[in-house]
């Protein structure tokens, strides 16, 4: 393992826009006398080359907020690394405004965002592509040594800090029958995340074991945005498809809602995602309070679908339910056969098996075959079966990578963390004070019954089944256990335990995109990534400072 003598005022893991808008925020104050000098800030970024939702940018998909929640617009409206400045600097300013609308495609906010990382890096902010960090350890009460893996050479490098930045982004969730085996279905089960990765070589195999041309059987899961967007490529895309006979390609979309809802994006309700809305929330004097904000709020992000894309959907089926009306009256087929779409509403999955096609289990010559799921509509609680050729899980992100890396380091004894209890744990506000009696009650109660069907939230991953209470099954028995809490500041920073000791652990270190139960549901989104950036920023410099520590020139 190599070692660096230099000692880092910063480090950031991950490169994505909420450390991408941290470098922007260094660059705009390298001029200040407390700057941190950009040479002693690195991230490390396990992707080969910057890249954001690669596998989602479907073409004509539009961003849902508009162009000035940027990277910095609402922190520094004068900095050069605003959207505006970016189509400056691409000559499309104009024709930007002329196209009348204030939501950029997927693909031009994905371009923009690695413009901006270009910049930063061009301005002298350092950042170690194709690296994975594998661990976080205490050098002493003032340095964090990062562990991480050169991916192409299995190097394995260390490096010294002051300020730690953990922008860890969401690891693909699945409902967990569908995890347990999505190892044995040959890429047949994939998450939405690498939807554009991975569709082409799904076909392709589907079409290499289907020498009869039977048309394909396919589940998306889920029923936010990403799972519309996805039946919606997916209807197109199987259009080209060939396969023998009069019956259609069959896209069924997997719901536990009774109906696919539209998104609140009204002015009103936008305004929990402004600045201020975080002060409100980290503001509120219990976790129930803030839990009640969440809850009543989670209908502008959670498991909903923008109205545009729902009115293109229900388009569809109703050309769908047009066609069937007017070959059962005439016989006449459409001319041009598609993909039929069917929604499966209040709809819960209990298991899920892969069947092998050729061959025995485990044998050389074994394929893939078939994906059975049992399945439960959750209100009558009547179980069917469904077989499937794939199924695309667009069930949202867990977000407990933190948890993992710092529980598992000798760091986790000053926040009081362990491997065993990552599951376990819940960010609170420096002066939360739990309500007792029935608000700590209906407190456990919300988190427990919540619909997290397309949650990006940090909570345990949903089973796609859901049942009621019975003798058997207790209330006590059906609420979590009791959880740990780590405290976490304003400016995002978790603060570690009361030291009995002298001894005290005196490195920083601060989480974005993680932090919904203390500052809101704009943790997870780019509305709040610029004025963030500028807050963690600004607490990085003053820790320095007030610590009288000599930054590297």
């Amino acid at each position: 393992m190599s070692a660096q003598e230099i000692i880092y005022d910063v480090i950031g893991l991950g490169f994505g826009p909420s450390n991408l808008a941290i470098a922007g925020a260094f660059v705009d104050g390298a001029g200040r006398p407390s700057a941190v000098p950009l040479s002693n800030i690195l991230f490390i970024e396990k992707q080969e080359g910057f890249g954001w939702h690669p596998g989602m940018l479907l073409p004509g998909a539009r961003m849902q907020i508009c162009f000035l929640k940027d990277l910095a617009t609402l922190r520094s409206p004068q900095s050069e690394f605003t959207f505006v400045s970016y189509l400056h600097s691409q000559n499309r300013l104009s024709d930007f405004i002329n196209r009348g609308s204030n939501f950029p495609t997927r693909t031009e906010y994905s371009d923009y965002l690695a413009w901006a990382a270009r910049l930063v890096q061009g301005k002298g902010v350092t950042v170690a592509y194709g690296e994975n960090v594998v661990g976080v350890s205490e050098k002493d009460a003032k340095t964090i040594e990062v562990q991480s893996v050169v991916l192409s050479t299995g190097e394995r490098v260390a490096r010294l800090t002051k300020n730690l930045i953990i922008s860890p982004g969401g690891e693909p969730r699945m409902p967990r029958p569908l995890e347990c085996i999505q190892g044995q279905g040959g890429g047949r089960i994939i998450h939405s995340s690498t939807y554009l990765m991975s569709v082409e070589a799904l076909l392709q195999s589907l079409q290499g074991q289907n020498s009869r041309g039977r048309p394909f059987r396919i589940a998306v899961v889920g029923s936010g945005q990403s799972a519309a967007e996805v039946i919606l490529e997916l209807h197109s895309r199987l259009r080209s498809v060939t396969r023998v006979g009069e019956d259609s390609h069959t896209l069924d979309m997997i719901i536990r809602k009774g109906s696919l809802k539209p998104s609140d994006d009204s002015p009103f309700s936008n305004e929990i995602f402004n600045p201020d809305g975080t002060d409100v929330v980290f503001g509120l004097q219990s976790s129930f309070a803030r839990r009640h904000i969440r809850k009543e709020y989670e209908n502008t992000n959670y498991g909903v679908v923008n109205p545009q894309t729902l009115e293109r959907l229900y388009e569809v089926l109703y050309e769908q339910k047009l066609n069937e009306g007017i070959y059962k009256r005439t016989g006449r087929l459409a001319p041009e056969e598609t993909p039929k779409v069917n929604i499966l509403p209040y709809s819960g999955i209990l298991s899920a098996d892969v069947h092998n096609t050729a061959g025995c289990q485990g044998s050389l010559n074994e394929q893939p075959g078939p994906i059975t799921m049992i399945m439960q509509h959750t209100l009558t609680h009547q179980v069917y079966q469904k077989v499937y050729d794939a199924v695309i899980c667009a069930t949202g992100y867990r977000r407990k990578h933190w948890l993992q890396l710092l529980a598992s380091s000798n760091i986790g004894k000053y926040f009081d963390l362990d491997p065993g209890a990552q599951e376990d744990v819940r960010l609170t506000v420096e002066t939360d004070l739990e309500e007792p009696g029935m608000a700590g009650l209906m407190f456990k109660l919300v988190d427990h019954i919540a619909d997290d069907e397309g949650n990006s939230g940090g909570g345990t991953p949903s089973t796609g089944f859901s049942t009621p209470i019975t003798p058997q099954s207790s209330v006590e028995d059906r609420f979590p256990k009791k959880q740990k809490t780590v405290h976490i500041s304003r400016a995002y920073r978790l603060l570690p335990k009361p030291q009995d000791s002298k001894e005290s652990f005196k490195a920083r270190i601060y989480v974005q995109g993680v932090a919904e139960e203390t500052h809101g549901l704009s943790d997870t989104l780019l509305s709040v990534v610029g004025v963030r950036a500028g807050e963690i920023v600004d607490d990085i410099c003053a820790g320095l400072n007030d610590a009288g520590t000599p930054k590297t020139p």
